[in-house]
């Protein structure tokens, strides 16, 4: 997309976007203007060239055609929506570059892929188009704002620190503006909640992924709160859609609205509907929710052609913690009689608990808690997140599972989003089964009907699904160190001290569990813990097959890389600038930020998954 300067005008660039403002440069019909940087008021703001930029109105731009657009190659765009999640995800916060907003948290409104890939498709198909939605300035597969792309380059920190202009209409690059996007969306929807005191800093309201989808195409997070209270309050399923939203939304924004959303994009069929004639709060829904369905079950697809190893293994580990779940739906645990019990349900979070309290605050979290703790099993027990006694802040828990997954594993835990069922801000339990008809997800969990038990909840409330892979027995002849399995079919006897000073040295260098197995993981399948193995031609020595002439290993003797302490403080050097493997929540994603960013072999996809599969294995 880019503008000239219209015919007949007296054109001018501004300093700021005010008609009253300095000129800076007089435009004469027919310039070259570029594509413009951001939008205000009603004027644009552009760079011309590397000296001259500034403010035109416009009225006085003329948008021109488009050029052959860049093709796009759908594995890339995929394997970089996969890249953009995990590299969003693993900050703890969005940090300020200088002059910006203060630090702000990421967690819990977290960056899906699926959600990336799922409005790519919506959108355009995945194809690199022009504008495409009706009265949008939106460009490229996820046709991305001048709005939207201002709101994450202004906002985004370090995340956007190095984002141009131009990215924006690239096909690959405009993915970081639309993950800010959705995070921000979810982040404004729990705010909503927030000042009107139906949630707390401590428990926020989380959305669901339909609820994000109703933010998207409103373009709106305040709509899809509507709507959702709407459907909430049983309001009469042939009220207009228009009624729902008009409170919260201007006259233009509505407008807007019905040109862009009148129909599914791509189809025939009514969506929105017209301003004069809108369509009914069933059918908005009824479809919506029909689409985001397929729209995920496609995106899902594609990550498991495209990135393989992102899809989550379900080993013979199994679910400890449902046996605790199930022995207290068999005691009847219930609140009145058994309230002393629920109470020290919160002792296993860091809520605290009060065995005196009548009743008991909400506990669907607390109770997962329990039962992760009691499962007899030290990584479910150590798994237990920050905040454990809100259900949002479940969606840090273990690893990311495909909502659309054929194989959500019986005790996956479920996060949903508030409804009448759940109240509040939202609910925790553990997975059984869908309903046949898919409309219904079967949880086990506590404070369902003020008990623990089995209830069905609307599956279009689910805002996360959530899975610990525990592997089973470890195999033969592997060798306990330091609570680690070394495999004894790939690390010598004499190698094996390597293990023990891999993981002090991650550990003293501030590194968690999940770092140390991943960096440990990495060696074995580097070196089998060798510390004088060299490979040739490209001469990698030692531990973690630092090379010689290139990298962290560069200028430096063979004998300097075979000393194993040196070796491995080198790496944890390099790793200390890459922040998705200091930040990783789980060891599938230290393992992939580690070979991606650390080791950065040829073969990253692939090595990421043999390599996640070695550190399974040693913690089996």
């Amino acid at each position: 997309m880019s503008y000239v300067v219209k015919e007949d005008v007296d054109a001018r660039l501004r300093e700021e976007p005010l008609a009253t403002s300095k000129n800076k440069k007089s435009m004469q019909q027919g310039d070259k203007l570029g594509d413009p940087v951001k939008e205000s008021d009603g004027f644009l703001f552009f760079q011309i060239n590397s000296t001259l930029s500034g403010w035109m109105l416009k009225s006085d731009c003329e948008e021109i055609p488009d050029a052959d657009r860049l093709p796009i190659n759908e594995a890339g765009f995929v394997q970089e929506c996969v890249n953009v999640q995990l590299l969003f995800n693993s900050a703890e916060e969005i940090k300020p570059v200088d002059g910006a907003p203060p630090p702000v948290s990421i967690r819990p409104w977290v960056v899906s892929a699926d959600f990336l890939i799922a409005r790519a498709l919506y959108e355009t198909d995945i194809r690199n188009l022009g504008r495409n939605i009706p009265g949008s300035d939106g460009v490229g597969p996820l046709q991305v704002t001048l709005a939207e792309w201002k709101d994450f380059t202004d906002n985004g920190g370090t995340l956007a620190s190095d984002a141009r202009a131009s990215d924006r209409d690239h096909p690959v690059l405009q993915i970081p503006g639309a993950a800010y996007r959705q995070h921000a969306q979810g982040k404004a929807m729990s705010k909503i909640r927030l000042d009107v005191g139906k949630a707390t800093a401590d428990d926020p309201f989380v959305p669901s992924f339909l609820d994000m989808f109703f933010a998207h195409v409103t373009n709106s997070p305040a709509a899809a709160l509507a709507i959702l209270d709407a459907q909430n309050a049983n309001t009469p399923p042939d009220t207009s859609i228009k009624e729902v939203v008009k409170a919260v939304m201007t006259a233009e924004e509505l407008s807007a609205l019905f040109k862009a959303r009148e129909k599914l994009s791509g189809l025939p069929t009514v969506f929105f509907g017209t301003e004069a004639n809108p369509s009914t709060l069933k059918v908005v829904v009824d479809l919506a929710e029909d689409t985001l369905q397929k729209l995920l079950v496609a995106a899902l697809a594609r990550i498991a052609k495209h990135r393989p190893e992102m899809i989550p293994e379900v080993t013979a580990g199994g679910a400890p913690w449902m046996a605790v779940a199930e022995q207290a739906e068999k005691d009847g645990i219930k609140e009145g009689p058994n309230d002393a019990d629920i109470s020290k349900y919160f002792l296993d979070t860091d809520f605290g608990g009060n065995a005196n309290t009548h009743p008991p605050p909400a506990w669907c979290g607390a109770f997962v808690a329990h039962c992760m703790k009691s499962s007899g099993n030290p990584t479910a027990a150590a798994s237990v997140p920050k905040g454990a006694a809100a259900a949002g802040n479940w969606k840090n828990f273990g690893a990311d599972f495909p909502l659309q997954s054929k194989t959500i594993p019986r005790g996956a835990v479920i996060v949903l989003s508030p409804t009448e069922e759940t109240g509040g801000t939202g609910h925790v339990g553990f997975f059984l089964e869908f309903s046949s008809d898919k409309k219904k997800v079967i949880l086990l969990g506590g404070n369902q009907s003020k008990k623990v038990g089995k209830t069905p909840f609307l599956a279009s409330r689910i805002a996360g699904v959530r899975w610990l892979d525990l592997p089973g027995a470890a195999a033969g002849g592997a060798v306990d160190i330091d609570g680690i399995k070394l495999p004894a079919n790939k690390v010598k006897p004499e190698n094996r001290k390597n293990a023990g000073l891999i993981l002090a040295a991650f550990a003293a260098a501030g590194y968690g569990r999940v770092q140390q197995i991943a960096a440990l993981a990495n060696a074995i399948d580097e070196s089998g813990l060798d510390a004088n193995q060299r490979t040739m031609p490209e001469d990698s020595v030692g531990l973690f097959q630092l090379r010689r002439f290139k990298g962290a290993g560069g200028n430096h003797t063979v004998e300097e890389l075979q000393d194993p302490t040196f070796n491995t403080q080198m790496i944890i050097a390099v790793a200390k600038k890459v922040a998705p493997f200091g930040n990783a929540k789980d060891l599938q994603a230290a393992v992939d930020a580690f070979v991606r960013f650390v080791e950065i072999p040829a073969d990253k996809a692939g090595q990421s998954a043999k390599r996640f599969k070695t550190a399974q294995a040693l913690i089996a």
